[in-house]
């Protein structure tokens, strides 16, 4: 007996003793998440919220830290140098996959030197016009786009943005020239717009709702395969007469490349538990976007098929680091 009891306890110890999984002791220090633009906007209210509600899960500190810079490639440099232990993370919007194709000399590899985690949020853009513009349609904005010499301006959150591509991807497929006006960010754009400095916007939902609800703006249409649940008076372009045009904003989150799979796996877990907790769905509602989340497989299928997509509008568009 005495001898089972010690051959018990033996293994006991060596049990209390083994090494713990990485996962098991993942929280025992604060995390960061990155992001690429200035504080207030769509893409930091969302990662507030979900560093909020993982900070309660972990019990430990979880920074937000905004990093602007180039399209979000000085964000994504110091999470290429960041230890890939999964305590350093960077929100991202679809406009990742598109930096290698704009930019030169962009000091990583986006297919390689990241570990896709999870697709966040999607939602669509929005086609915009002053309150009082004449143009009611798409159909008008092609009218008018024929007509006009030079090219129909409109205004876009900056060079090289998913609505900027928008644009160019509506004018390609209606057969119209178009010229995009940039501004810094989807708050330039609009003031131009309900300005009447410019007759027509391609505004990303989440930043364009409160002025499209106040009646500063008018939406003609959203990119989105289907219409938007903020806005369901308002047609897709798709059903405006450019069938098969689409173009959907994606946000999603990336670790370090080579993050050990049980850290990925939790924090791809613990992720999807953060924003799909009720609070957390009321809030992303209220901003005009949809939960849209992945395993990291899909995720990293998604950026690659993305940067392939939009190869041939940029090239064609000619369009550049500015």
């Amino acid at each position: 007996m005495r001898k089972l009891l010690a051959l018990a306890g033996a293994v006991a110890l060596a049990l209390s003793g083994a090494p713990a999984k990485a996962s098991d002791t993942f929280t025992t220090q604060p995390s960061r998440i990155l992001v690429p633009f200035s504080a207030g906007g769509g893409l930091d209210l969302v990662a507030r919220l979900m560093a909020a509600q993982l900070e309660t899960m972990w019990g430990q500190p979880v920074v937000v830290e905004n990093k602007p810079g180039a399209g979000g490639i000085v964000a994504s440099r110091d999470l290429v140098a960041a230890k890939p232990d999964g305590h350093t993370m960077l929100v991202v919007a679809g406009g990742h996959a598109l930096n290698q194709l704009i930019y030169k000399d962009v000091p990583y590899d986006t297919l390689k030197d990241f570990t896709p985690i999870s697709v966040l949020v999607a939602a669509g853009n929005v086609i915009l016009v002053p309150k009082d513009s004449p143009l009611k349609t798409v159909a008008d904005v092609i009218a008018e786009a024929k007509k006009t010499p030079g090219g129909l301006q409109y205004g876009t959150a900056g060079n090289g943005t998913t609505v900027h591509l928008a644009g160019e991807l509506f004018a390609r497929e209606a057969k119209v020239k178009m010229e995009p006006i940039h501004f810094k960010g989807d708050a330039g754009s609009l003031t131009a717009l309900m300005g009447n400095h410019i007759p027509l916007s391609f505004n990303s939902l989440i930043g364009a709702l409160p002025q499209i609800q106040k009646g500063q703006v008018r939406a003609i249409a959203v990119t989105s395969p289907k219409r938007e649940a903020a806005l369901p008076d308002v047609p897709t372009v798709a059903q405006s007469g450019l069938p098969g045009y689409e173009v959907v904003n994606w946000w999603g989150i990336l670790g370090p490349a080579k993050i050990p799979p049980a850290i990925l796996a939790k924090l791809n877990a613990d992720i999807h538990a953060a924003l799909t907790d009720p609070k957390s769905q009321q809030r992303l509602k209220a901003l005009g976007v949809s939960l849209d989340l992945s395993t990291p497989q899909a995720f990293g299928a998604l950026i690659e098929s993305e940067t392939k997509r939009w190869k041939p509008v940029v090239d064609a568009a000619g369009i550049t680091a500015q």
